[in-house]
């Protein structure tokens, strides 16, 4: 496999499973329900590349590429859920 055409398949692995876990978070009802709709017009977003997977035009290359982005950027607002340790006693005022 060529330099270029292994980028091209690093990038592919990495946006299918940006887009599982969006579609994960999309699912799960503690997500709150702003995060979720967002997630759900990524994993759209994606399922509408799916089919030029391989032979993507320069246009839909971009707008995968893009795609890859702003879901990596979305999931760092998974941080924004809050959520405390199972055991909470051990936290100090």
């Amino acid at each position: 496999m060529d330099t270029n055409a292994a980028r091209n398949e690093v990038k592919v692995m990495v946006v299918m499973d940006l887009a599982a876990i969006c579609k994960k978070l999309a699912e799960n009802s503690i997500v709150p329900d702003d995060m979720r709709a967002e997630a759900r017009e990524f994993v759209a977003e994606f399922d509408s590349l799916l089919p030029v997977r391989g032979k993507a035009n320069p246009s839909e290359k971009a707008q995968a590429e893009a795609l890859l982005i702003k879901m990596a950027r979305f999931l760092t607002r998974v941080v924004e859920i809050q959520s405390w340790p199972a055991d909470s006693r051990s936290l100090r005022a």
